[in-house]
């Protein structure tokens, strides 16, 4: 009785084994990007705690993992340094491909924390006035009036700049500011502003006519 009873036992666990799908290694890739298109070095990849890759010069991770076919896997992505690291983890579904040479492509956003932003200053009648922004002197007109400021600031922000007339009380308006609000990507504004000189006009005087010399005739 207690022989059958094994082997009933064996069989049994032989028949569970053989309808248990085995495991396979499943490879894949991770791009991760900076902004679409723009492929970023430097992205550490994690599984349950442990590094398993990181994104080379190309921007490009070469990934396997060994489970069942439809199981899912959790990625943890940490950006580098000036870049912002998703939120969720990076869910990859364990599939087989009938063409080896390529692998599954999965893509991770790494947007930087900063933005540049290019303002170009027109300031007409408006030379040598200095652009401040939070205070501070970022740029001055030249001759011409014109002048260029290149910031780095937060993404969905507020920009201000002001053109600093304090040293030229005969120009209007007075110390005009221009307002702009960024995105999410690099931008370019344009900051045109027209003055007015308030200076008093000179009105040449006509020469008196000098009395005539010697007698007046009567």
């Amino acid at each position: 009785m207690l022989r059958r009873a094994s082997l009933v036992l064996l069989l049994a666990l032989v028949s569970a084994c053989a309808r248990e799908k085995p495991a396979y290694r499943y490879e894949f890739i991770v791009r991760v990007e900076s902004d679409p298109g723009r492929l970023l070095s430097g992205a550490v990849i994690s599984h349950a705690g442990l590094r398993v890759g990181a994104s080379g010069s190309q921007g490009i991770v070469k990934l396997s993992a060994r489970g069942k076919e439809g199981e899912t896997m959790s990625f943890q992505v940490e950006c580098p340094a000036g870049h912002k690291s998703p939120t969720r983890p990076l869910s990859v579904v364990l599939r087989k491909v009938s063409d080896h040479e390529r692998h599954p492509e999965y893509t991770v956003g790494c947007p930087p924390t900063t933005r540049s932003v290019v303002v170009a200053v027109r300031a007409n009648n408006g030379a040598g006035l200095p652009v401040r922004y939070l205070g501070r002197e970022v740029a001055r007109t030249d001759r011409s009036g014109a002048a260029h400021v290149l910031l780095r600031v937060a993404p969905d922000d507020a920009l201000e700049l002001t053109l600093d007339t304090s040293q030229n009380p005969d120009l209007s308006p007075k110390n005009p500011v221009a307002r702009f609000q960024t995105g999410r990507q690099d931008e370019i504004f344009v900051f045109n502003q027209a003055f007015v000189s308030k200076k008093p006009k000179i009105v040449a005087r006509r020469p008196r006519k000098k009395p005539p010399s010697g007698p007046i005739k009567l």
